[in-house]
Parts: structure tokens; sequence; C-alpha cells
């Protein structure tokens, strides 16, 4: 097992950092690409291993009828509706954890939407055989508890399908933001997209004059931890070129989340500034149901400041790359801390010591992301660290610019 060691020896952080492309936008437009526009240019892709999967299953696909997107779950369920839409018949399958999470709503809403899609082993779970076919589309109603991706996946075929696509759901669906982020994309693309309440209608819709290039914004998911950073810093300025003033990623919520423990950003043209500021009032509750990959950020960052408040809308952290309410609680364990966790919560009670942890990540690129900050407190060190190739390979170097050491063994 390899281990890094990260320290800080000031406990000051300042320097720019070229964050890698969201990998939210980047997956969403490289299914669009291939479906409608083969010829259109995109720049600043995210050079995540789940996109790499994507593109790498994108390019296969035509002549290799077994197909495995490994632990990518965005590469598994955009892919899977990407498939039932094109002529052929494909074995697709993914890696142990894989084979764990939830695919029954979107192969159900497929199915009824005249998609053939077998399971070849556990019912309700991957690996699938698939019979692409063209779909007739129509009215659709949709679980759309467990991921926001089902619906994303479903929108971006839905122009293909000859009567287009009206979809329904229940409830209030796990991470919205995401559902507009995929309409976001499409309009960008010239797609009609109509989100209202708990419906969205798409029109059959191919013939268009698309965009010659596209450019993905840089991934905020991945600029979470950069505030992190500065939350948990002597000093902090760090500036993340390429922003959108208003993005429509989720995740860019984070700083408003992150205000109260005396992190600030300001827009300054062309990225963002990250730097010190008056501490906001801590809240007792903060609900993730929208961004729960913000988990893993927020929830150390907060313990290492000993403050007690309760994270809700956790459920589906339970099916993510592992249980990462477990994980949570277990490693935080080793600082002192003393959580209540539950099926969609967990609960922070105040409390933290630094010695030299050890983080163990879980084969999750969030955990050891999201428990790096904790070095400018004290050296910690992180197991098996390469898992950020995942989605930010760069991400130990970086770190480097900020004035991190790194010492690996």
């Amino acid at each position: 097992m390899t281990k890094l060691r990260l320290s800080h020896p000031s406990g000051i952080v300042r320097g720019r950092i070229q964050l890698p492309g969201s990998k939210s936008e980047s997956n969403r437009f490289l299914i669009l690409k291939a479906l409608y526009a083969p010829e259109m240019q995109l720049s600043g892709l995210s050079d995540s291993k789940d996109s790499e999967i994507l593109q790498q299953l994108l390019a296969s696909y035509p002549n290799q009828k077994e197909l495995n997107a490994g632990d990518a779950g965005t590469a598994m369920r955009f892919f899977t509706a990407f498939l039932a839409t094109q002529k052929g018949e494909w074995i697709l399958d993914g890696s142990e954890r894989m084979r764990e999470r939830p695919i029954a709503p979107l192969v159900k809403a497929l199915s009824d939407l005249g998609a053939e899609i077998e399971y070849l082993e556990k019912q309700g779970f991957p690996p699938l055989k698939i019979k692409g076919r063209k779909l007739k589309g129509g009215l659709l109603h949709i679980d759309a508890s467990l991921s926001s991706q089902y619906l994303s996946a479903l929108m971006m075929i839905a122009p293909s399908l000859e009567q287009g696509l009206e979809m329904r759901w229940a409830g209030q669906p796990v991470s919205m933001p995401y559902i507009y982020l995929t309409a976001n994309c499409m309009r960008r693309m010239g797609f009609k997209v109509f989100v209202l309440g708990n419906e969205v209608r798409i029109p059959a819709q191919t013939e268009l004059d698309f965009p010659k290039q596209m450019t993905v914004e840089p991934d905020w998911s991945a600029a979470s931890y950069w505030l992190a950073m500065a939350a948990l810093a002597q000093e902090a300025e760090i500036y993340l070129p390429g922003f959108r003033q208003f993005s429509m990623q989720g995740d860019s919520i984070v700083a408003q989340l992150m205000a109260p423990l005396g992190v600030d950003q300001t827009f300054i043209g062309s990225g963002i500034r990250i730097h010190k500021a008056e501490a906001l009032p801590i809240p007792t509750q903060i609900n993730l149901l929208d961004t729960p990959d913000l988990s893993q950020t927020l929830i150390p960052a907060y313990a290492a400041k000993g403050h007690s408040v309760q994270f809700t809308g956790l459920q589906t952290l339970r099916i993510k790359e592992t249980d990462r309410i477990a994980a949570l609680q277990k490693e935080l364990q080793k600082f002192g801390q003393q959580s209540e966790v539950g099926k969609d919560f967990l609960h922070l009670k105040g409390g933290f010591q630094t010695s030299l942890q050890s983080i163990a990540t879980y084969g999750d690129h969030r955990m050891a992301m999201g428990f790096a900050a904790l070095a400018l407190l004290h050296p910690i060190e992180i197991e098996n660290p390469e898992v950020v190739g995942k989605s930010y390979p760069a991400f130990w170097e970086h770190c480097k610019v900020l004035g991190f050491e790194l010492e690996e063994f």
C-alpha cells in the first residue's frame, strides 16, 4: 500500500491553480457530441479518469461488443442510455463496486421507452446486455430518489427519440442542480429544453445548426478543496482562473457554505480569488441534498474547526464509490470526533485533535482530497493517494504549488 505524508511548513497558502475542466460538463458534452454533433470541438475537457473512460467507451463501441465502465458511475449511466439508442448489441459491465451500485430506475425508464436491456447477473445492477434500437419516446414517470444522473442520461437522448420526451417524477430528486446543468449544456448546443417543477419536456430535434466549438468550465468540485485549504490556513490568497461569474455547476455554492469558516471568493473577470474574510455565524444544520459531492470537503473542514453541525441530505453517499457516511465517521474518529450518523445525515459533535493520523481512502478520490486540508494543522498521511486520478489527477502537484510538502513511502 502506498502512503503519502502531507505537511505544510508555514500554514500560509498563496498561488495560482489551473483547475481541470468540469467532469460533469465534460461528460455531458462528450455524450451530446457523439449523439448529435461529431464535428464539434471540445476544449477544456476534464482529464479525470471518469472522463477518459467515457471517451474510451465512445471510441470503442462501434467495433467492440463487450465494454467496461470500471468504477465510473457517470459513464455507466450515461453510456447505458446512449447504447440503448444505437443499432447493435453490447454487454456493459463495471468494477466490483459498480456491480453493487443500482441502475434499475434507469433501465426501467429506458425499457418503458422501448429499449431492450437484460440484467446478466443480479437484478437491478450491472452487468447489462443492451440491444440498441430507435426508441419511441413520449411520457415517462421515473424514480429520481437515487440519482439525478438517471434523469440527465434520459434528457440527453431525448432529442433523438421519435416523440421527444416528457419526463415526470414524484418528490424531490437528489442533486437537482445537475438536472439544470444538463439542461444548460443542451441549450448551449441549441436544443429546446423545458424544466418546469417536477417535469422536463424536450421535443424531438436533431437537425440543428450546432456550434463548432464548446468550452468546458473548470470544475467547482475541484475548487472546493482549495476553499477548504483557505479555511484552515493561517493566511490565504488563491487565484483560480477560467470560472464564469454565474456558473450552472451546483457545487459552486461551496463558497457560501464555507463562509462561516471565514472564507470568501471574489470574481475578478477571468476567474475567482479565494481569501480570508470575517466568519459568518455557524449554522446548526447544512442540507447537502443538492450537492452531496461537497460532503467530504465540508465535513472534515467543519470538524477541524471544532463546530457541532448536522449535515443532512446525504442518502446517496451510501451508494457512491464507498459508503461515504461510514467512511467519514470512521476517519473522523481518528481525530477524536464522535459523530452521530443515520441513513441520510452525519452530525458533528465538536472536539478535534491532531497527531500524525493516517487517512484511509477506501478507493474514493474525494476522501483523499477532502482530508488533505487537515495537513495545514498537522502533518497527516494519506493512504493510496493515487485515487485522486478519478477526478483530479494533478491534485498533489497543485498542493506543491501552494507550499505543501509531500513524501511518498
